[in-house]
């Protein structure tokens, strides 16, 4: 019964996780981002990884963002 709820828990977790990258995707999206750029970027931020290259910079410092 315990592994059961841990796969739902499991399974939910990473559901909402792709879910809000993906609104973040089409956010940034909206304001010119490439679909790569975007997907990257929304994936660098949720998990706090590879969000730090220059890349980075000139989408922060883009005044529509």
């Amino acid at each position: 019964m315990a592994g059961i709820i841990g796969l739902i828990a499991f399974l939910t977790v990473l559901s909402l996780s792709m879910l809000i990258t993906r609104l973040a995707t089409v956010a940034l999206m909206l304001t010119g981002l490439s679909h790569e750029s975007a997907r990257f970027q929304a994936r660098s931020t949720f998990t706090g990884t590879g969000f730090t290259t220059s890349e980075a910079e000139n989408v922060v410092d883009h005044p529509v963002r």
